[in-house]
C-alpha cells in the first residue's frame, strides 16, 4: 500500500484491529480506529497520536455510523480503505432460549456491517474509488458443531462480500474478505479446547496487510488449518456430517 492513505477501522482497539492499526501507522498511513470503548481505542492511539483517531462508535446504531463517516470524510477528504473488523464471539451450541443475545450477535456481526456499508459507499463512489475488507471466518465455510451464532453470521458475511465484489467492480471499488485461523486476542480467549496453528496478532495483521497490495479476493490463514477446511467444503454432505459427528465424539 502506498502511504498516505486513510483507513478506518472498525473494532480498532484490541486484537487484530490494534496490531493492523500499529503496522499501518508504521507505513505512513493515516489511521481511524472505533469502538465501543474509549480506553481501548486511546490505549491504541498512544502508538502515534498523529497519525491514530480515535471515534466512539456501536455500529449497531445507523445514526452514529452516519455522523463517524461523515467527521472522517469532512476531515481528510477522502476515505481510501474500510477495514470491517468489529464483531463478537459466543461459541457453544446455538441456543434459541435467549433472543436478546441471538439478536445482539445478528446486529453486531451482520447489520452493524451494514450500517458501515451504507455510509461509506455513497463517498467511495462519489470518489470513484475505494477498497473494503470484510473480516470473516472459517467458522463460516460450513455449518460447524458449537460455531454458535458467530458461524451464521460469518457465512452471511462472506456471502455479502462476494456479492459487492461482482457488483462494486465497476464503480473502481475493491473487495476482500479475510478469514484468519485462530488468532490470539481478547475474543479467542473465551475458547475452551486447544486452537490449532494458533497465531500472534501482530503475525496475523503482517499477513492481512500483505494481501491487500494483492488481487486475490479472499485473504486466508494459515494454510495448514484454510486448506483441510476448504477440502471439508467439498466433501459430499453425507461423508461431511460423518466426519463431523465423529468429531463431536472427540470434544
Amino acid at each position: 500500500m502506498k502511504n498516505n492513505k486513510t483507513v478506518w477501522i472498525t473494532g480498532g482497539g484490541t486484537g487484530i484491529g490494534k496490531s493492523v492499526t500499529e503496522q499501518l501507522v508504521d507505513l505512513g498511513h493515516n489511521v481511524i480506529i472505533s469502538g465501543r470503548r474509549l480506553k481501548n481505542l486511546n490505549k491504541v492511539k498512544l502508538y502515534d497520536s498523529k497519525k491514530i483517531t480515535v471515534k466512539v462508535l456501536d455500529i449497531c446504531s445507523a445514526k452514529d455510523c452516519r455522523k463517524v463517516v461523515r467527521s472522517i470524510d469532512t476531515k481528510f477528504g477522502s476515505i481510501d480503505l474500510v477495514i470491517l473488523n468489529a464483531a463478537t464471539y459466543n461459541p457453544g451450541k446455538i441456543n434459541f432460549d435467549n433472543l436478546e443475545s441471538i439478536e445482539s450477535i445478528l446486529n453486531i456481526n451482520l447489520m452493524g456491517q451494514i450500517n458501515c456499508l451504507s455510509t461509506i459507499l455513497p463517498i467511495m463512489k462519489r470518489q470513484k474509488h475505494g477498497h473494503i475488507v470484510f473480516m470473516s471466518s472459517p467458522a463460516g465455510y460450513k455449518g460447524l458443531p458449537n460455531s454458535g451464532l458467530y458461524g451464521v453470521t460469518k457465512s452471511a458475511l462472506t456471502f455479502l462480500s462476494e456479492s459487492l465484489y461482482l457488483e462494486l467492480e465497476r464503480n473502481n471499488i475493491k473487495v476482500q474478505v479475510v478469514n484468519p485461523g485462530f488468532i490470539k486476542t481478547p475474543m479467542t480467549d473465551k475458547n475452551k479446547f486447544t486452537m490449532p496453528f494458533i497465531m500472534s496478532s501482530e503475525e496475523a495483521a503482517k499477513r492481512l496487510i500483505k494481501g491487500l497490495d494483492t488481487d486475490t479476493f479472499e485473504i486466508s490463514f494459515p494454510k495448514r488449518l484454510i486448506i483441510p477446511m476448504k477440502i471439508l467444503q467439498l466433501l459430499p454432505y453425507s461423508l461431511y456430517f460423518f466426519l463431523m459427528r465423529k468429531l463431536l465424539r472427540r470434544i
